[in-house]
């Protein structure tokens, strides 16, 4: 049988712009895919240290789980004297971010290169761009879209 066309697929790729750690998050963001995402999110803040940069201009869905993923983000990068910004542009992500209040607390831009300019003065020393790279979420690679097995009919 085909596959079911509610199934969700979620890449994290990670790189630098401008001397700025960046992890571009891309897909729905919900029950099934928060935790994977959580675990490479607080893994690469540990490396991204002094300034980090989540961009999720690619996120389309973002439930509550996402939100709490965010805070807990923000709250790691604050733990470790990090820099943290957030570009986002859809209103999947804004909305939410609104209506909780969190876009008062989170440094958000609408797109990666204002929010690279919102912390990058503030950076120890200069980050070398790379290309992005592969990232696992739940264990598997991603530089492809993973899909959740469960969301399978």
């Amino acid at each position: 049988m085909g596959q079911d066309e509610s199934a969700v697929n979620v890449s994290v790729s990670a790189g630098a712009r401008g001397g700025v750690p960046l992890l571009r998050v891309a897909g729905e963001i919900d029950m099934a895919t928060a935790p994977g995402v959580r675990a490479e999110v607080l893994g690469w803040l540990e490396t991204a240290v002094p300034v980090a940069v989540l961009d999720l201009t690619g996120v389309s869905f973002l439930a509550s789980n996402g939100l709490a993923l965010l805070a807990e983000a923000a709250q790691h990068a604050h733990e470790r004297g990090a820099v943290f910004a957030v570009a986002a542009d859809h209103h999947a992500v804004l909305k939410p971010l609104d209506i909780t209040g969190m876009r008062e607390v989170l440094t958000v831009r609408p797109d990666v290169d204002r929010a690279v300019a919102a912390v990058r003065g503030l950076a120890a020393g200069p980050v070398a761009d790379q290309p992005f790279s592969s990232v696992s979420v739940c264990g598997l690679p991603t530089g492809l879209d993973w899909e959740d097995p469960r969301r399978r009919r």
